[in-house]
């Protein structure tokens, strides 16, 4: 058996949110996560590029199965955009080609299709949206913590009301409904909850299942206010933005 990868190589986790892609913030978050040190691996959001399964699916009414299935390859587009914007940026499919990555000093950026596919436990929920997904992929690279990048920040709130919104609902990113015959909302959800008196019962700004997929992570969750300081942060090693609480969050998702 091989030995066990030490603090120092295993890799950094970052899931960057694909409602960054309108936001200036997206160019200073990728310059600041080149500055860490270590090998680091971004799960990138659905963006726009789900936006626009969400809208075909609606128009055209395709089954919840081909709707999650090209979900999940949006974030593969979002990824490849994103290779395209910063140097030192590399796709990787599996967790070996992560690895190569790594040892030629870039950055990996995951495209999930191969992996996800080939994992039929992934739920095609609107419960597991890809932040759960980045923890899934966080545990089999064996990365040391998990850093959510979102376009707002992270103040919990109290759980809603009964028979109120979904703790998630707002927070739909790279997954879609099993249920038959559902389609999306006509107004196109977002990867990030909406600011604080925007909407009702934005209790969460992860959805039900990440709770389960991130239990044993270090998990940090960073907003614009995070965005001050990434670089310096970074640069050292650390992570910026706020520690995930489990426990508040689990009975807040539940």
């Amino acid at each position: 058996m091989p030995p066990s990868p030490s603090a120092e190589t295993r890799p950094l986790v970052v899931k960057l949110g694909g409602s960054l892609a309108a936001s200036p913030a997206l160019r200073r978050w990728l310059a600041a996560l080149r500055l860490y040190p270590g090998p680091l691996a971004i799960v990138p959001g659905g963006g726009p590029f789900a936006d626009a399964v969400r809208s075909a699916q609606e128009a055209l009414r395709f089954s919840d199965a081909a709707a999650h299935d090209m979900a999940i390859m949006a974030m593969e587009q979002y990824g490849r955009a994103l290779c395209d914007l910063e140097p030192g940026l590399r796709p990787a499919a599996t967790l070996r080609e992560a690895e190569a990555a790594h040892a030629q000093g870039a950055i990996a950026v995951w495209s999930p299709v191969a992996m996800t596919r080939a994992n039929p436990q992934i739920p095609a929920s609107w419960d597991m949206t890809s932040d759960s997904l980045a923890a899934w992929y966080a545990h089999e690279a064996g990365a040391r913590a998990l850093l959510l990048v979102k376009s707002v920040d992270w103040r919990a709130s109290p759980p809603p009301p009964r028979g109120g919104r979904s703790s998630a609902e707002g927070d739909r990113e790279g997954v879609t409904s099993r249920v038959s015959g559902s389609t999306p909302p006509r107004t196109a959800p977002r990867s990030d909850p909406p600011p604080e008196g925007e909407g009702e019962g934005a209790a969460s700004i992860v959805d039900p299942c990440f709770a389960r997929y991130a239990r044993g992570l270090d998990v940090f969750i960073a907003g614009p206010a995070a965005l001050r300081e990434a670089e310096e942060t970074l640069a050292r090693g650390g992570l910026p933005g706020a520690r995930f609480d489990f426990t508040r969050e689990q009975s807040i998702a539940s």
